[in-house]
């Protein structure tokens, strides 16, 4: 039996999580386990009394210009060491899913192994692009106006740094009065940049345990090589990978005019709860990004048919009970429609729309 964590249950699920991950969650994911009232975000399972097990559900929205498109973060899946195979693990994901879909979401995420985790219906899936800012880019790159990096610890900065981040047509909901908590997650450090003026031009996050800049927002993406190169030098980094997604479309253009060794990967594992509105809310972005082919299409996807027009910019997505033109099961139909690789049916139109711009979460909203 799973229940949901009150306010009095947060020191010993705290510490509970931190003995099975062997971490300390207030520092990783301070978003989280700095604040007592997120306790009831977890499910927990009690063994005579004392918690052993638990699961985190963070609700979120990824905003699209005037659509959202409801999340469910799923993070902290721990089960007592002593107790596990005796099925806690699965009582805590259907806790989870049933928690999810009580939010609205559209859509878990999570970060686990594929191999514990395919068979709840998560499986790779969305894309980063990760380009390297190679040594003999830092050290022969003649950089422009100097640029300072402050650390993003005050109120003053991390007010610049959400009024920057919130200018973004997409990204993904995030409070205010937490921002700065946010920006932090997972060995992250998050710096406001400013030009020689002292003026905010843009913000960056730094993860260090993987060398990369997990997130870059700019006022000017074609600030971009300036900046990498800059913050690179200051903090005497032999190189340093970028990670971006494709609907930044004009950073991601710059990036691919220096950077090094591009390669893309999944950016986590995903469940679409909802394919309709996943569907109809990720193609209508690709249309405002860019042109779509107009049509229609009707898809099978697990027992759902589902019937796709594109007419211009406008998507409509519509249950059927028309022969489909292709068919997948729910975990084949989240792979096809978010991975580039997987766009090689023999359908040229579903080709053409996918992947879904494609998917893609930033490490700082995980949990």
């Amino acid at each position: 039996m799973i229940e949901t964590a009150v306010r009095e249950d947060f020191k010993e699920l705290l510490n509970f999580e931190n003995r099975v991950f062997k971490i300390r969650f207030e520092n990783k994911v301070e978003k989280v386990y700095r604040y007592a009232e997120n306790s009831g975000l977890h499910g927990v399972f009690r063994e005579d009394g004392r918690i052993a097990g638990g699961i985190c559900i963070l609700p979120g929205k990824l905003i699209m210009g005037d659509e959202k498109l409801v999340t469910a973060g799923i993070g902290s899946v721990a089960v007592s060491k002593n107790l596990r195979g005796r099925g806690i693990m699965n009582e805590l994901m259907n806790y989870a899913e049933k928690k999810s879909l009580e939010y609205g979401a559209d859509v878990g995420f999570l970060s686990g192994y594929r191999f514990r985790y395919q068979r709840f219906g998560y499986v790779p899936a969305g894309i980063k692009c990760v380009f390297e800012v190679t040594d003999h880019l830092i050290a022969h790159t003649e950089v422009g106006e100097k640029l300072c990096f402050l650390p993003v610890k005050s109120e003053k900065e991390a007010e610049e740094a959400f009024e920057l981040y919130s200018s973004q047509k997409v990204r993904f909901e995030r409070e205010r009065e937490r921002f700065a908590s946010i920006l932090r997650t997972w060995h992250s450090e998050a710096y406001l940049v400013e030009d020689r003026d002292g003026n905010a031009c843009g913000y960056l996050i730094y993860k260090g345990d993987e060398n990369a800049v997990s997130e870059l927002v700019l006022e000017d993406s074609k600030m971009a090589r300036n900046v990498l190169v800059s913050f690179a030098r200051e903090k005497r980094l032999k190189n340093l990978f970028v990670w971006c997604c494709d609907f930044q479309r004009s950073l991601l253009k710059e990036l691919l005019l220096f950077g090094e060794h591009y390669r893309t990967e999944a950016s986590v594992s995903l469940k679409i709860f909802n394919f309709k509105s996943f569907i109809e809310k990720m193609l209508a972005l690709k249309a405002r990004l860019g042109a779509v082919q107009s049509g229609s299409l009707v898809l099978r996807i697990g027992e759902e048919t589902l019937k796709i027009t594109v007419e211009g910019s406008v998507v409509t997505v519509l249950e059927t009970q028309e022969p489909p033109s292709l068919s997948f099961s729910q975990t084949e139909a989240v792979v096809a429609l978010t991975r580039p690789e997987s766009a090689a049916t023999d359908n040229a139109l579903f080709n053409a729309w996918t992947p879904l711009c494609p998917f893609s979460i930033f490490s700082v909203d995980t949990v």
